[in-house]
C-alpha cells in the first residue's frame, strides 16, 4: 500500500508537466496517439509505465480512451480523470483540443502547488502531535532514572494508578484530537 501509494503520488505531481509535453505535441503537429507516445517516450516513471502501457494497448487494438480509463483506474488520480474527460469530449465533439489540455494542466499544476503547501504546513502539525504525545513517556524514563522511589510511588498506590489511568486515557483523547486536526482534507 506504502509502494502503490507513493507511485500514486508520483504520477499526480508529474502530471502537470506531462499535460504542457502533451499539448506542446499536439501543437507540433503529432497526432494524439503520437503524442501519448512522445509523453511515454520523454517522461519519467511511472508516467511513462503508464503511457507506454497505453501505447501498447492500443496498438493491440484497444481504443486510446478505454486505456486511458485503465490508468485512470490503476492510479486512482481524480485530476487523470479530468483529462481522459476532455479527451473523450473533445473526441465526440471536436474543438481545440490543445487549449482544452493548456486550461486542464493549468487548473492541475495549481491545485498540486495547494497540496504541497498543505502538505508542508501540515507536517509542522503532525512534528507537533508526535513530540507532545512522547514527551509524558520521555519524562517519565528519565524521572525514573534520575529517581526511582519518586516514580514508584505512582506505581505503587492506588491513587498513583488511577493517575497514570487518567493520564494515558487523556493522552490518547488529546492524541485522537491532534490527529483529527492535522489531517488535510482537500
Amino acid at each position: 500500500a506504502f509502494l502503490r501509494d507513493r507511485r500514486r503520488a508520483q504520477f499526480a505531481d508529474q502530471l502537470g508537466d506531462t499535460l504542457v509535453l502533451l499539448s506542446s505535441s499536439l501543437r507540433a503537429g503529432y497526432g494524439l496517439l503520437q503524442a501519448v507516445d512522445a509523453v511515454a517516450r520523454e517522461t519519467d516513471a511511472p508516467m511513462s509505465a503508464e503511457f507506454g502501457r497505453v501505447v501498447i494497448e492500443t496498438r493491440l487494438g484497444r481504443a486510446l480512451t478505454d486505456a486511458l480509463d485503465a490508468v485512470v483506474l490503476r492510479m486512482g488520480s481524480e485530476d487523470f480523470e479530468w483529462v481522459v474527460e476532455a479527451i473523450e469530449i473533445h473526441q465526440e465533439v471536436g474543438g481545440d483540443l490543445t487549449e482544452v489540455l493548456d486550461h486542464v494542466g493549468e487548473t492541475i499544476r495549481a491545485r498540486t502547488r495547494i497540496t504541497r503547501q498543505v502538505r508542508a504546513l501540515s507536517a509542522e502539525g503532525k512534528i507537533s502531535a508526535i513530540v507532545l504525545v512522547a514527551l509524558p513517556f520521555v519524562l517519565a524514563v528519565l524521572i525514573s532514572i534520575s529517581s526511582p522511589d519518586y516514580i514508584n510511588t505512582l506505581f505503587d498506590t492506588t491513587a498513583g494508578n488511577l493517575m497514570v489511568a487518567g493520564a494515558l486515557a487523556l493522552l490518547v483523547l488529546g492524541g485522537l484530537w491532534l490527529r483529527r486536526i492535522v489531517r488535510s482534507e482537500y
